[in-house]
């Protein structure tokens, strides 16, 4: 995918994403949509994602984008707690401040890896309590359990090839929509220091060369279906 594709993509990306339980239009920020888009290139970098093009692929789209919005926006008690259980766990006296972080700029890996975390350890009377809200986003448990399974895959994958996985991410996330403020020094239980070396407009080089790098590679038709996803898909919990 060459220029005209990737302006295609922040066409789609950053337009009007239609809420499936409020008529209003609303924009989506950059950052949970660049944030989206750098979990699926991971993901696909592990080369674990279903055949692209095919429904499987097309569901996990759906499942990255709509559990993200879940967390991020929902109002249920059951799941605010969950999260709330579940950032407490990675990030100990630093859960605040990675729940602030996470409300506005949308996934990052370790929050990825402290949502399925704390969902292994869940009991029944938990997971009974987050299906009503999930199920109005037209997400199931099964939904939420093969995100930690891909997630979990994709570790493994890089574990094997001796690659770290919050580095993966850290590196598309910087080259995605929003990116330019994403430059985190993350350590679990605590020592999550957030730092941003790029002022809000000054240049990130990083971001464009890694964006049309990303979308010259075989990710960029993924990442094109996740904007098309965004538009359709995006609504809060």
């Amino acid at each position: 995918m060459h220029w005209p594709g990737i302006v295609l993509s922040l066409v789609l990306l950053h337009g009007p994403a239609v809420s499936s339980i409020a008529p209003t239009e609303i924009r989506t920020p950059s950052g949970p949509v660049g944030a989206s888009m750098a979990l699926l290139a991971t993901l696909h970098d592990a080369n674990i994602l279903p055949p692209e093009g095919t429904p499987e692929a097309n569901r996990v789209i759906q499942i990255v984008i709509q559990f993200q919005g879940v967390f991020m926006n929902s109002t249920d008690p059951a799941v605010r707690q969950f999260l709330a259980q579940a950032l407490a766990s990675k990030f100990a006296d630093r859960a605040e401040e990675a729940e602030a972080e996470f409300r506005q700029g949308g996934w990052t890996s370790r929050v990825v890896e402290a949502v399925c975390d704390r969902y292994a350890v869940t009991s029944r009377e938990e997971q009974d309590r987050l299906a009503a809200p999930f199920a109005r986003v037209n997400m199931r448990l099964a939904d939420l359990e093969r995100l930690c399974e891909l997630y979990a895959n994709a570790r493994t994958a890089f574990v094997q090839q001796r690659r770290d996985i919050h580095r993966i991410f850290a590196e598309h996330r910087r080259s995605m929509p929003g990116g330019k403020h994403f430059d985190r020094k993350e350590k679990p239980h605590g020592d999550q220091g957030v730092h941003t070396h790029q002022s809000e407009n000054g240049p990130d080089e990083r971001r464009a060369a890694g964006l049309e790098e990303t979308c010259g590679s075989g990710t960029g038709a993924l990442l094109l279906r996740a904007a098309g996803h965004f538009s359709l898909y995006q609504c809060p919990g």
